[in-house]
């Protein structure tokens, strides 16, 4: 039912160019942070063990930051528009890449070189597998498509009162069952009768 592997929210170059800035800046800001900390404000407590100290920080920022704007953007990303679901991808892209990216030092930090490259490698098809049950789920592309009048298994523009696709045929909309009022799949309750929809 649904054969499109193309992701939900279909962004410009321009879009993309200024997402590529906002991770950018929030990578730099994220490891100047880290360095004012230990080099600043926890200098004294730095120098009482330098290797462990500064560790310490610089993960705990990093997995910090990480990890909080990922769960942040999975939950918050499709409770707004464009613009906010433009934005809550950049800082997915951001956490994702930060987390991916203080795992793999930390690994290789912390373990011979043989059992570091493949305990990394891993790692990044784990994020990857996290990434797509999370944010990319099926369920979500559908409702994002629906909601832009797309058809979610092609992409196909969809006519005004269809329910079925005049591209690939599948279906896209149901008759509520009361009232007959023509609904979207994604409708839970129809917007006529007020109807609870059974899902299907």
């Amino acid at each position: 039912m649904y054969e499109s592997d193309s992701e939900e929210i279909q962004l410009t170059k321009l879009e993309r160019v200024f997402m590529v800035g906002i991770i950018g800046c929030m990578l730099f800001a994220t490891w100047e942070l880290a360095h004012l900390i230990v080099d600043e404000w926890l200098r004294s407590w730095v120098k009482t063990n330098s290797f462990v100290n500064r560790r310490i920080i610089y993960y705990g920022i990093a997995f910090f930051m990480s990890i909080t704007s990922v769960l942040i953007t999975t939950k918050l990303a499709f409770k707004f528009g464009r613009f906010g679901k433009t934005i809550a991808r950049a800082f997915l892209w951001y956490g994702t890449l930060l987390l991916i990216s203080t795992i793999a030092i930390f690994v290789f930090d912390c373990l011979p070189e043989v059992f570091a490259g493949y305990i990394g490698a891993g790692v990044f098809v784990y994020a990857i597998y996290l990434l797509h049950k999370q944010y990319l789920t099926k369920e979500r592309i559908m409702k994002s498509r629906l909601e832009q009048g797309k058809c979610f298994s092609c992409d196909s523009k969809l006519q005004d009162n269809s329910t079925h696709c005049s591209n690939c045929g599948v279906q896209v909309g149901r008759k509520c069952s009361q009232c007959s009022t023509l609904l979207r799949l994604i409708d839970n309750f129809c917007l006529s009768c007020g109807i609870k929809q059974e899902k299907k």
